[in-house]
C-alpha cells in the first residue's frame, strides 16, 4: 500500500493556512497598494496627454500667430515702400514742376532782357544816326538853308 507521510499533509495544510492568511491580510492590501499605482500612473498618463495636447495647441496657435505677424511685417514693409516710391514720385514731379517753372522765368527774363538790348541798341542808333545827320548837315548845309528849313519847319506846324 501507499504509505501515507503526515508530515507531507501538515506541511500542505501549513502552506495551505499560510497562503489563506496572506490572501486575507496581506493580498487584498497589495492589491489596492497595486490599484491605486495603477490609477496614479494612469492619471498621470493622461495628465501628460492633456499637457501634451495643451502644447500642441499652443504650438499651433504660436506658429498661426506667428505667420500672422510675418504675413502683417511684409504688408506694412510693402505699404511703406508703396508710399515711399509715392512720395519719391511726387517729390520728382514737384521738382520737374519747379525746373520748369524756372526755365520758363528765365525765358522770360532772357527776353526782357533781350528786349531791352533791342531797344537800347535802336535808341543809340538813332542816337548814332541824329548825330551823323547833323554832322553832315553841318558840313553840308549852309546857314541860310538851314534858316529856310526851320522856318518850313515852324510855318508847316502852324498850318497844321
Amino acid at each position: 500500500m501507499i504509505k501515507f507521510d503526515i508530515n507531507l499533509l501538515f506541511g500542505f495544510i501549513d502552506i495551505l493556512v499560510f497562503y489563506l492568511l496572506m490572501r486575507k491580510f496581506l493580498f487584498g492590501r497589495i492589491k489596492k497598494v497595486i490599484d491605486a499605482r495603477k490609477e496614479l500612473i494612469d492619471n498621470q498618463l493622461k495628465e501628460a496627454d492633456n499637457k501634451n495636447k495643451e502644447a500642441d495647441e499652443k504650438l499651433k496657435s504660436y506658429e498661426e500667430k506667428l505667420a500672422s505677424y510675418e504675413e502683417e511685417g511684409e504688408q506694412i514693409i510693402s505699404e511703406a515702400k508703396q508710399k515711399a516710391n509715392e512720395q519719391a514720385e511726387k517729390i520728382l514731379d514737384e521738382a520737374k514742376a519747379d525746373a520748369q517753372q524756372l526755365r520758363e522765368k528765365a525765358l522770360d527774363e532772357i527776353a526782357a532782357e533781350s528786349e531791352k538790348a533791342r531797344q537800347e541798341v535802336k535808341e543809340q542808333i538813332a542816337s548814332l544816326a541824329v548825330e551823323v545827320a547833323e554832322k553832315v548837315v553841318k558840313n553840308s548845309v549852309s546857314d541860310e538853308i538851314n534858316s529856310s528849313v526851320i522856318d518850313e519847319f515852324l510855318s508847316g506846324d502852324k498850318d497844321e
